[in-house]
């Protein structure tokens, strides 16, 4: 599997040692760091990533998250927080479910936010999934290089999982047409169409559609999409968020 790292607006030098030395660990060569608070190089940096410090000027630096994204199957946004009932972008998986899904893909993206307060929201729209490390304590929130060595090891340090679904999965474009039409369909409704990409994304991720399964969805929303524009929806019936029809 392709494995890339992403931090998002790192703050600490002595962290930063610490993940390029987890690199170094379990041979992932591929890390970007979107706007660092810091120079990659620094001393304090090379110093604590002992071995490691022969990755640090292979480290990509960009300036969004988009950016670190590219080319990638699948992406994880990592967050303490987590919300079981009305957040759709705090809904969350578990370590171990996100390394049996990524079991299925061929390159993956590991994001992980700033030292003081994480990822925002909008940093974790722009992924398709959402994962919580869940210790079942109180206190559920890791330093930032711990919380990569014990997402690194579960997905690289111990046997791999058995592949979850036999076949080809669709691909990201085929996902995003879907997601997308579901965006217009949703508009049209009179939803919100950001919620609505948001929670069909994380079931297309969970699900492991197939490509034969991806055809069908995809037929299917094109079709509700046009029978719609063709045939226009009154204003009267549209469905409301706060009606019984969307709870």
């Amino acid at each position: 599997m392709k494995l890339r790292i992403v931090l998002v607006e790192p703050e600490g030098r002595i962290n930063m040692g610490f993940i390029l030395r987890l690199a170094k660990n379990f041979n992932v060569n591929d890390i970007c760091v979107v706007n660092p608070k810091f120079n990659i190089l620094d001393e304090e940096v090379l110093n604590f990533a002992a071995k490691g410090s022969e990755l640090a000027g292979q480290v990509r630096i960009a300036k969004c998250l988009d950016e670190c994204l590219k080319d990638l199957e699948l992406s994880v946004c990592t967050t303490s927080y987590y919300d079981v009932e009305s957040d759709v972008i705090r809904q969350s998986i578990s370590l171990k479910h996100m390394v049996s899904i990524a079991s299925n893909y061929n390159s993956l993206a590991l994001v992980f936010g700033r030292e003081s307060v994480g990822l925002t929201r909008s940093e974790l729209g722009r992924c398709d999934l959402v994962m919580t490390i869940d210790v079942g304590s109180e206190y559920n929130v890791f330093n930032l290089s711990h919380a990569v060595a014990i997402v690194l090891y579960e997905l690289l340090g111990v046997r791999k999982p058995q592949q979850a679904v036999y076949g080809y999965l669709s691909s990201r474009e085929q996902l995003n047409y879907i997601v997308n039409y579901a965006k217009e369909i949703a508009t049209a409704l009179g939803l919100k169409a950001s919620d609505v990409e948001i929670a069909l994304k994380h079931v297309l991720y969970k699900a492991l559609i197939t490509k034969a399964e991806g055809r069908v969805l995809y037929r299917l929303f094109k079709s509700i999409y046009f029978t719609l524009k063709h045939c226009g929806k009154p204003a009267s019936d549209s469905v409301s968020e706060d009606s019984d029809e969307s709870a």
